[in-house]
Parts: structure tokens; sequence; C-alpha cells
């Protein structure tokens, strides 16, 4: 179904704020140098290592488009708050930083991704965001296969992750209900129906692809929620101190 898109100038002030952002997200992505230290295997590690190099030059990549939307203006200086919602948000489990950072953490940012690339009319963010995406799909699919192999062992470690998925999906539909009126008044018709449509059937498609991974059904459980993030606290402390790559196929 077309949309109405977004252009510049009229929509200038969104377009820097997401690009702001998602340079952000990609110097924080710079902490997967932290995670070789409990990859699993030297392959892992050797992964890591090379999302590290990519998350660099895609930040050279947004600060150029930000440049390009903002006629040559530098980025400015995040301010705190935002620099800490755009944080990693896994322990120190192996599995967890797979399945919340790259099977799920990147899915969000690619899937905005997409929704920039279907709803804007500019040649040039479309280009940009098409190399980007190609490298997002593929640190999303080595999540999904870390993920796939530790749900393999047991029933409660779907239970586990489903819950501390369902944290980050509340996090967004909250993110949402808070934001939904400034967006409707700041926005251009466009950009406010692109954010209602990242929030709403873009959220519900990333349940339902996440649900599938873990082999559980798409339910929004509070219960379950408060359950595994009470687990995810208790153990934070006690978990991950002595792994570290190892050989391994």
């Amino acid at each position: 179904m077309a949309h109405a898109k977004l252009r510049l100038p009229e929509d200038r002030a969104l377009l820097s704020f997401i690009f702001a952002r998602f340079i952000d997200g990609e110097m924080t992505g710079l902490l997967e140098g932290r995670a070789l230290g409990y990859a699993p295997t030297l392959q892992a590690a050797d992964f890591l290592a090379r999302q590290v190099r990519d998350e660099i030059r895609h930040a050279q990549m947004y600060v150029a488009l930000y440049r390009h939307v903002n006629q040559g203006e530098d980025v400015p200086r995040s301010p705190w708050l935002l620099k800490a919602i755009m944080a990693p948000v896994t322990g120190r489990l192996w599995a967890e930083h797979c399945f919340l950072d790259k099977a799920l953490g990147e899915r969000w940012v690619l899937y905005l991704m997409r929704q920039l690339i279907e709803d804007t009319q500019d040649d040039r963010i479309e280009r940009t965001l098409l190399a980007i995406a190609k490298d997002e799909e593929a640190h999303i699919a080595f999540g999904e296969a870390q993920t796939r192999d530790y749900i393999e062992t047991g029933r409660f470690r779907r239970y586990y992750l489903w819950g501390l998925f369902l944290r980050l999906d509340l996090a967004m539909a909250i993110a949402y209900r808070l934001l939904r009126p400034l967006i409707r008044r700041r926005y251009s018709e466009a950009a406010a129906g692109m954010l209602t449509r990242f929030f709403t059937e873009s959220r519900d498609k990333i349940a339902v692809e996440c649900a599938a991974l873990l082999g559980v059904q798409a339910r929004r459980s509070l219960s379950q929620l408060l359950v595994c993030q009470v687990i995810f606290w208790i153990r934070l402390p006690f978990v991950g101190w002595w792994r570290g790559p190892r050989p391994g196929i």
C-alpha cells in the first residue's frame, strides 16, 4: 500500500533525530568489544570483531546522512538520557546478548530502516540505508543462530528469553503511548503515519518473528515478564565472569 513520502526540507527535523539516534546506537555497538570476553568460540569472537568494524563504518555513513539532511551541519552532542536509552540492554550471558541485542534489538533497527526506505523520497538516503541493511541482516542471522543453539536444550530457556523480549516490547509500547501526541503535533502527516506504522505494525511483526524463533506462542503476559525480569536481575551479578573464547566449530 502506497503511503505519503517523507521529503526534505519538510521532514528534516524527524530525519535528523532518527539519524542522530542511529549514530548513538552504532557508537554503543562498539561495546561489542566487551562481549568478546564471553564469546563461546573463536569463530563467534571473530564475528564480533568484524561487527565492531561494521558499527564504525555505519556511524560514518549516518554522519554523512545527517549532514546531507542538514546542509553540512555537524551532528550535535546527544543528551545523556538518550545515550542511556540507546545503550545495550543485556546482561553477561552470551545467549541474552545474542537474543536481545542482535536477534531483537537490531531487528527493531532494521524495521525502522525499511520503513524509511519505503517512505522517504530521497535517493541518497535510500541507497545508504539499503547498504547498511545488508549488514544488519547478517548480525540478526548470527544472533538467531546463537539463540537456536541455546534454546534447543530446554523449554525453560525459551520461556526465559520470551520473558525478556516482553520487557523491551512493553518499553516500546509505553514509548509510543507517551510520544503519540507529540508525533501528531510536531511532524508532518507523512512522518506521523510512518512512526505510527513502526510502533504498531512493526512491533506486532517483530513479536511474531521472535516467537517463531523461540518456538513459543506470541502471547504478551505481564506475569511472565515480571518473573523473567526478576530472574534476570537476581542472576546478573553472578553469571558470565569466567567465560571466554574457546576453539570450536
